[in-house]
């Protein structure tokens, strides 16, 4: 109960903060942090399925890309709603995710992680060869932003879009914090770290590790709608295996198991990124290089900073409490 309180403590002081973002910065800022923001719940949803549940995948950006793909599709093909295109796009990447979790939940290891990268590859492909159905590697671009019809809430300006990115990823964030919280929450933790402990005491492993994997897919989907309405574009890009290996980074130097952490490192890399790409084309081998001294220097990642300070404060607190303790004795 006190893990809950204190992650919802984090959730409102974050927003609070986040509000004042357009008051204080430009569109281009306000309009990078949306992106961020994107970024930074699609690693938070990830860290179900790799801190909690201890399956690394190098597929998640298929469930992000297809839920935009799904959403552009309905628009530009069947003349859609943007609101129903969008609840059509998360609706068939979730059911993709529900279909093929039975299989993929099934490997372990290297052999989870080989099959989540052919998946998002064969994903890839069809978006890639699809013709004029799925814009081949031109993509679809022209994807209208849905309208609340609320005169003061416009989804077309910068601070618009931004301000509802922000609430959607309130929401998700809320959601995701209970479910890790919870009983479930706990039993994927117990299956991450003793499989077969936890099959001896009746858990349904398997549907647990496909549940987690149908989530972790459910939170990108959410986010992928979001970032194909912000951009207006969807291209294959959005399901390379490069964005998959950026969110899964994103996870472990944010701090696997710790939620917070990889949200932060997730949004994180993304502006680092939107810098060093407009210096250099040498983005991969700088994420490499986060990588490594991530684990080399911080093995628990930005989540552990806070261990380690609160640590450091209780020992350097430790010999004064011991010291009056002994005076008080005598």
């Amino acid at each position: 109960m006190r893990s809950v309180l204190r992650d919802e403590r984090i959730l409102l002081a974050g927003t609070l903060v986040l509000c004042v973002v357009p008051f204080v910065f430009g569109n281009y800022w306000t309009g990078l942090l949306t992106q961020a923001l994107i970024f930074a719940g699609v690693a938070m949803g990830l860290d179900i399925l790799v801190g909690f549940t201890g399956m690394p995948s190098l597929g998640h950006a298929a469930f992000f890309g297809l839920s935009g793909y799904g959403a552009a599709i309905g628009i530009q093909r069947y003349d859609l709603n943007p609101w129903l295109a969008a609840l059509t796009g998360i609706m068939f990447s979730i059911a993709l995710a529900v279909l093929f979790a039975p299989l993929a939940v099934r490997m372990r290891g290297l052999a989870f992680l080989t099959i989540m990268l052919a998946f998002g590859q064969v994903c890839w492909g069809i978006a890639t060869r699809g013709g004029d159905f799925t814009g081949g590697e031109n993509g679809l671009p022209g994807i209208p932003r849905p309208s609340l019809g609320l005169g003061w809430w416009d989804l077309k300006t910068t601070d618009g879009f931004y301000y509802f990115t922000l609430v959607c990823t309130v929401l998700v964030s809320f959601v995701l914090v209970r479910i890790a919280r919870s009983a479930f929450g706990a039993s994927l933790l117990g299956i991450r770290e003793n499989e077969t402990r936890m099959m001896t005491m009746g858990y349904h492993v398997a549907a647990r590790r496909a549940a987690a994997f149908s989530i972790a897919a459910g939170a990108g989907a959410i986010f992928g709608v979001l970032s194909a309405f912000f951009n207006g574009y969807v291209g294959p890009g959005t399901l390379d295996w490069r964005l998959s290996a950026q969110f899964l980074l994103s996870v472990v130097i944010g701090g696997a198991g710790s939620l917070w952490g990889p949200f932060v490192a997730g949004g994180g890399l993304h502006i680092v990124k939107t810098y060093i790409t407009g210096q250099t084309q040498y983005w991969p081998m700088v994420l490499g290089a986060l990588y490594v001294f991530a684990v080399v220097v911080l093995p628990g990642g930005i989540a552990s900073l806070i261990t380690l300070a609160r640590n450091r404060r209780n020992r350097s607190s430790g010999p004064a409490t011991g010291s009056t303790t002994a005076v008080s004795s005598k």
